[in-house]
């Protein structure tokens, strides 16, 4: 059993060295090479990141990552994530922060091996309740800010862009064959899913900046005031309507909150747009599900089914 004294003194690394080695085949050394970008991150040795660690726990997230809770013994908390695709959230973060917008602090950034780690530093509060209207305003005012920055292309930050909205997304819904084959997705929804999206995909002017993932357990507050937005490792560039209609499954009334603070009003036309979005979405996490092992179906399968009803 650890000493309390010693536990005292183990670093960030040293938590993440251990779960490695015990996960991983010690694939994650103690003297790691970290990647920083020259500027928005601090280029220090990984335990001088965060201090001593008082204590870790596993917390739930994308079933293709790992995410502690790690708490220093000078009382702050910090998030330490190891996984495919960090070094985009990263980025995206601090894209979004230079940007004004209230996104988690990143202290480093960097890879162990092929494995990518982040650490952030938690926001302060705890998700939003969706009857809170001043803090779902104030989201809609931070994605006016989030979309104003401009990317070269449409597609993930982890990937290649795309010359148009609507290629990335027939992209999206063209390779859906391995849920039919798994027996998830009917044929036909995905052929409907296919002539939507190359009939109905409204294009951009520009591509913008996205959360990707935006919905109430990713908002965090405090005291009625919007503390941050969490958790971007599905930031990409596209139109901005993707963010406020994957939000939009959190319902009208939060929907509508969202959509007063960035100025928009909800049409006959918008919301067509929004089934299509949500039904885009749902397609793509329900192949990510299935390729990181995950069981969490029937909720983007029943939402398919309702979106393709709608936009028939």
């Amino acid at each position: 059993m650890t000493d309390p004294k010693t536990e005292e003194l183990r670093t960030a690394h040293d938590v993440l060295a251990e779960w490695y080695a015990e996960n991983l085949d010690g694939v994650l050394d103690r003297t790691p090479t970290s990647i920083f970008w020259r500027g928005g991150f601090r280029l220090i040795e990984p335990d001088a990141l965060i201090g001593p660690v008082a204590a870790s726990e596993p917390v739930q997230g994308f079933v293709g990552n790992e995410t502690f809770r790690v708490r220093t013994v000078a009382g702050e908390t910090y998030y330490v994530k190891s996984g495919p695709g960090l070094t985009a959230e990263a980025r995206a973060c601090s894209l979004a922060a230079e940007a004004g917008v209230l996104a988690p602090e990143i202290v480093a950034v960097g890879t162990n091996g092929s494995v990518e780690y982040l650490v952030q530093r938690a926001v302060a509060g705890g998700e939003v309740s969706l009857s809170d209207t001043g803090v779902l305003t104030s989201v809609g005012v931070e994605l006016v800010k989030l979309h104003r920055v401009r990317g070269d292309g449409f597609g993930l930050l982890s990937g290649a862009l795309r010359p148009t909205w609507t290629e990335l997304l027939m992209d999206q819904v063209g390779s859906l064959d391995g849920l039919v084959d798994a027996g998830l997705l009917p044929a036909d929804h995905r052929e409907r899913l296919v002539e939507l999206v190359a009939a109905r995909t409204p294009e951009p002017e520009e591509p913008v900046l996205l959360h990707g993932d935006l919905h109430p357990r990713h908002v965090y507050a405090a005291g009625g005031v919007l503390t941050g937005i969490i958790d971007w490792g599905d930031a990409l560039y596209g139109d901005p309507l993707f963010d406020l209609a994957r939000f939009s499954i959190a319902g009208a009334g939060a929907t509508s909150a969202v959509l007063d603070g960035y100025g928009l009003a909800l049409t006959p036309e918008l919301e067509q747009t929004f089934a299509l979005y949500r039904a885009v979405w749902s397609a793509v996490a329900l192949r990510a599900e299935l390729d990181a092992g995950g069981d969490w179906f029937q909720p983007h399968l029943d939402r398919i089914a309702g979106e393709l009803a709608r936009l028939s």
